[in-house]
């Protein structure tokens, strides 16, 4: 499988050329961290000798994440961010397989099976050296001991592998090329003790864009102690309608495949949601209710006088009249555009008119099946039910302001028990102006929002600290 963004994780591979050995200090205690960098340096240089300095090597993994590690990625060959001085140890990212790769949960669902971690270096009396491996989010002292962190690590360390703008525009323009890669991506391995937090990207967009934002989370004591990281990847050029469908779809089967017994509450009844742009109407549209308001918006006639195939038939359940997810309780709009986009109507949208290839059809037939059912049965489809089977609807076409999938979705009642906060960007910190170049404030205006808030910011608000304050106050509510 290929690779993924977010704290989503390949290896880099071994180091070209082999540091020296650091000279060692002969007295027993913690090495510092420049030594102990380079050491870590020398030693995955060397493919994990037993001795470095003629001192025996003792390896310990401590990282609660990682049941055996196979292999290690010094911090500085990509990180920016491993400046910090007065603290003990060296970043790395720490790897539980030969080749570090995805553990899947399910064909749509992954776990990161590398994590970053801190190495401690310590000389025994006996003249041994031992190494110890700490996750420093669930270990951030160690015995007072202050451990070296970099929650953004694993963003650095995917993004060597992938142009993030590049991998941003292909999943826009050729959503069937990206569509193996759709799908849950689990920061750590699953822990009924914490409630998932998701976090659902928009338009042009992936979980990278989150690197701010969830490195502000986890650094959060009591926020890392309650909530697990997860992140949603989904190509951005197919129908938004269709997306929110993929979303339920995976989300049921990952929450299935880790609570087979449906007895997790934090999984069951207190998902949280925290989602940018297009990615707050999946979002939205997921937990809502009276689905008919949608499918008549592309059908004239009921499901059952439809002359389709059994399987075509679910398929239109699972899309247009669905069952809204009922486990989650919060969700986090951020400049979510809820009655439409002026970039929907403007040169990116030409643009993406020319280029974007084959998105995938709401029944999920070929063309030519599509193409007979509008022939065979005359008046069955909405115009717009016809643009969304022959595949002529993208994502940018149901954001332009007054799209029939958006009107649907603003008469839609959420249901009962989901907490809506919403957090608007403009560029002047007021409801004057022009939003967020991107967004008008009245189209990320949500009245049925339990809060709202205003950051001067533009669309890209998940960068601001601001933003990160405001969502951090609320998770923190309970």
């Amino acid at each position: 499988m290929r690779t993924l963004f977010l704290l989503l994780v390949l290896a880099l591979g071994s180091c070209t050329s082999v540091p020296k050995a650091p000279q060692l200090p002969q007295e027993e205690g913690y090495l510092t961290p420049q030594t102990t960098r380079r050491l870590i340096e020398h030693w995955t240089g060397n493919d994990y000798p037993k001795q470095v300095s003629g001192h025996p090597i003792h390896f310990e993994n401590k990282h609660s994440h990682l049941p055996a590690i196979t292999g290690l990625t010094p911090a500085r060959k990509f990180s920016k961010d491993d400046r910090t001085k007065n603290r003990l140890g060296t970043v790395v990212m720490a790897h539980d397989e030969s080749r570090p790769k995805f553990k899947a949960i399910t064909d749509r669902a992954w776990q990161i099976t590398s994590q970053p971690a801190t190495i401690l270096a310590h000389n025994e009396a006996n003249g041994s050296l031992t190494l110890s491996v700490h996750d420093f989010r669930e270990d951030p002292k160690l015995a007072g001991l202050p451990l070296a962190q970099n929650h953004r690590l694993p963003f650095d360390y995917i993004e060597e592998e992938e142009n993030r703008l590049l991998s941003n525009f292909l999943a826009l323009i050729d959503p069937s090329g990206w569509s193996d890669r759709r799908g849950f991506y689990l920061a750590t391995q699953y822990d009924p003790k914490k409630i998932p937090l998701i976090f659902i990207h928009g338009l042009l967009s992936s979980p990278l864009d989150f690197e701010k934002l969830s490195a502000s989370v986890a650094r959060d004591p009591e926020l890392w102690d309650r909530y697990q990281l997860w992140y949603y990847f989904y190509p951005t050029g197919d129908p938004w309608i269709l997306s929110a469908a993929h979303f339920r779809k995976d989300f049921r089967e990952l929450a299935h495949a880790l609570d087979p017994e449906n007895d997790d509450r934090n999984l069951r009844r207190e998902t949280t949601i925290i989602a940018h742009s297009m990615g707050g109407l999946i979002s939205k549209m997921s937990v809502s209710e009276k689905p008919e308001i949608l499918y008549q918006k592309y059908f004239n006639r009921p499901l059952e006088e439809i002359n389709l195939p059994s399987t075509q038939k679910q398929h239109l359940r699972q899309q247009l009249l669905f069952e809204p997810l009922t486990e989650i309780s919060k969700i986090i709009f951020l400049a979510t555009p809820h009655k439409g986009s002026k970039l929907a109507e403007g040169p990116l949208y030409w643009l993406a008119k020319s280029l974007i290839r084959a998105p995938a059809r709401i029944v999920g037939t070929t063309l030519s099946t599509a193409q007979m059912l509008i022939f065979t049965e005359p008046g069955l489809l909405t115009q717009n039910g016809t643009a969304l089977l022959n595949g002529n609807a993208l994502s940018l076409t149901q954001l332009q302001s007054g799209d029939v999938a958006l009107e649907a979705l603003d008469q839609m009642p959420v249901r009962k028990g989901v907490e809506l906060h919403n957090i608007i960007a403009t560029v002047t910190g007021t409801e004057r102006g022009l939003g967020d170049w991107v967004v008008p404030y009245g189209s990320a205006k949500l009245d049925q929002a339990e809060s709202q808030f205003i950051v001067r910011s533009g669309h890209w608000l998940i960068r601001d600290p601001e933003t990160a304050e405001r969502v951090i106050e609320l998770l923190h509510e309970e």
